[in-house]
């Protein structure tokens, strides 16, 4: 364990950047699908707000059009929350429902991106507070949603199949372009594969997928890549954003060029997406490429013609409980 603690030091080029230290009233709240008329396939989920912002830039963040950054209640950059004490109370008394649940660290924040600035407020990371309430139990799950390369403080913990990683990844090509900040792809992999060796679960989320000339041979070599580490679940977004998305990406200083890419919106009118061939063909690229044989594949936010047309059967996704599990969300 120490050598891979000490190994991923070194793999890890990230620096914890000044963040902002506010209050907030509550901590756990349920994720609203969109409606069922929108004929998207994603459920309501639960999810932990442990931090706000990110410290990452990416160009696609859809963070940039949600009010509370609109109109500078969090810093777009991050914040962490000075009564994380209530937070910790808040999801003890969560783990006490009797039904099995799921309880998402990262819809509205980096999951691992805030590790060194809880650390410097209260004694311990985020991963160190929350892990062993998880681990405490069987009943429910937890999962951690993240580019960063920042697991030293998990990787010092004894793994629990309560708690489950899962990294956002992208093509190399369309990170270094439009996920300023963030660690690359290849690091986020090796911080998996530290954690998997360590008998962590593992997912992924390659999200968004973006056509960029040359994405079969940047998007190939990322699936092999997934293909080695073997995790329990991937699950596949592509590109997609809301009206107001691109025009806050350019008041921000972002490569905005990334929303080139769209056209039309999804039929239910949920969001704008790629051009329907290029959606289509880009995930069944995915799904061909990827061993649908040792884990499961999934899709994210996307319209049920989608998953008609690739012929899939929705099951599950990085937001819920693999149905291997049997357990509801």
């Amino acid at each position: 364990m120490n050598a891979l603690m000490a190994s991923t030091r070194v793999a890890s080029f990230e620096r914890p950047r000044r963040v902002t230290s506010v209050a907030r009233r509550s901590f756990i709240k349920r994720f609203c699908a969109p409606g069922p008329g929108s004929g998207i396939v994603c459920l309501n989920f639960w999810e932990l707000v442990a931090a706000a912002g990110c410290p990452y830039r990416c160009s696609y963040c859809f963070l940039q059009a949600t009010p509370s950054y609109v109109f500078r209640h969090y810093p777009l950059s991050g914040a962490i929350f000075r009564n994380w004490r209530q937070m910790l109370t808040e999801v003890e008394e969560w783990l006490e429902a009797p039904t099995p649940r799921m309880l998402v660290v990262g819809e509205l924040q980096d999951a691992l991106a805030f590790e060194e600035h809880y650390r410097a407020i209260s004694g311990s990371s985020l991963t160190q507070m929350l892990l062993p309430l998880f681990a405490q139990q069987t009943r429910h799950r937890l999962l951690f949603l993240t580019k960063s390369s920042h697991v030293e403080y998990a990787l010092g913990i004894p793994p629990t199949p309560q708690v489950v990683f899962a990294w956002s990844l992208n093509a190399e090509e369309a990170a270094r372009r439009w996920e300023v900040g963030a660690p690359p792809p290849h690091r986020r992999l090796a911080a998996a594969r530290y954690m998997a060796s360590a008998g962590w679960p593992i997912r992924f989320r390659v999200d968004p997928m973006i056509p960029f000339p040359g994405w079969e041979d940047g998007y190939a070599r990322l699936y092999d890549q997934i293909n080695e580490v073997n995790p329990e679940m991937v699950t596949l977004g592509c590109l997609r954003a809301s009206n107001a998305l691109q025009a806050h990406a350019r008041r921000n200083g972002r490569d905005a060029s990334v929303f080139d890419y769209l056209a039309g919106k999804d039929p239910g009118g949920y969001k704008k997406r790629l051009p329907t061939g290029t959606h289509v063909g880009i995930l069944r690229f995915a799904c061909e490429r990827l061993d649908r044989d040792r884990f499961t594949v999934a899709l994210c936010k996307e319209h049920k013609s989608v998953w008609k047309a690739l012929g899939l059967r929705f099951g599950g996704c990085n937001c819920l409980l693999a149905r291997s599990a049997g357990h509801q969300h």
